[in-house]
């Protein structure tokens, strides 16, 4: 993927769960956006179904699909759990004419499956998704959240060029397997730089600072191709940028991660 910034923007951004701030207003989550796509992130990753729903409304209020690279998850909604976080679904054939409406658009950048363990339905996801690349409903294919052996037991023709998973300074075990998926030539996007924010609070230090070194230490592994980050105030986007221009952690910084990681627990 062609990407000037080696941010995107992470969906979590338009809910209310999973972060450690109050949920963005939609003219907030409009300036967000903007504020992104004017300064080269075009990488917009949508987890759960509620997060295509609004990001859909954000980029049609805007007019600016086309600027936008949006990245899917295969979280869907469920009968009678309309506001709650469900766990993942193996993709169906309807799946993605559900996400395409829910986003408002006809094609989606990069469709995820979430990793599990049947390798039979999986394969079958594999050969849905070939039609839905054919058709030109998705633009590449992704495996999320990757662990232990999953690389390991794709062969040649599965229709992967990207990874997904959570890495930071607390949560390195996706190390070896971006190795792996480097050297076979896919992109790596590492999830959750702040853990969702919760560590900035459990750190219990100036917040600005400590999200500043964080988001060094992801952005400045040579593994890691893309970082995903939620913000949910539109001067962050500049904050963030900020950051990463200010390129690679000192040996002090260096050794204050470490210090963090071994009072609250991590690796």
């Amino acid at each position: 993927m062609s990407n000037q910034q080696k941010l995107g923007l992470g969906g979590h951004s338009f809910i209310e769960a999973l972060g450690n701030d109050p949920e963005a207003s939609f003219e907030e989550q409009c300036q967000i956006v903007a504020a992104c796509l004017d300064n080269g992130i075009h990488v917009i990753d949508t987890t759960f179904y509620q997060e295509r729903v609004a990001l859909g409304r954000v980029l049609q209020e805007l007019g600016r699909r086309d600027e936008a690279h949006i990245i899917a998850w295969n979280f869907f909604q469920h009968a009678g759990q309309t506001d709650i976080l469900v766990s993942s679904t193996r993709y169906e054939a309807h799946h993605i004419d559900i996400m395409l409406e829910e986003l408002s658009t006809n094609r989606i950048d990069t469709l995820v499956i979430h990793r599990h363990d049947n390798k039979e339905r999986l394969l079958q996801e594999f050969e849905l998704v070939r039609q839905w690349l054919a058709s030109g409903k998705i633009k590449r294919v992704a495996l999320g959240m990757v662990k232990g052996d999953d690389l390991l037991q794709l062969d040649a023709s599965a229709p992967i060029s990207c990874v997904l998973a959570p890495y930071n300074a607390f949560t390195r075990e996706a190390e070896a397997i971006f190795i792996d998926a480097k050297a076979r030539g896919y992109e790596v996007i590492a999830l959750s730089p702040f853990v969702r924010g919760w560590k900035l609070d459990e750190i219990g230090e100036d917040k600005a600072k400590v999200a500043d070194i964080l988001l060094r230490w992801a952005v400045g592994s040579e593994l890691v191709d893309l970082v995903i980050v939620s913000m949910r105030k539109s001067e962050w986007v500049a904050t963030n940028l900020a950051t990463v221009q200010r390129g690679a952690l000192s040996d002090e910084e260096a050794l204050q991660v470490e210090g963090w990681v071994e009072r609250l627990g991590g690796k």
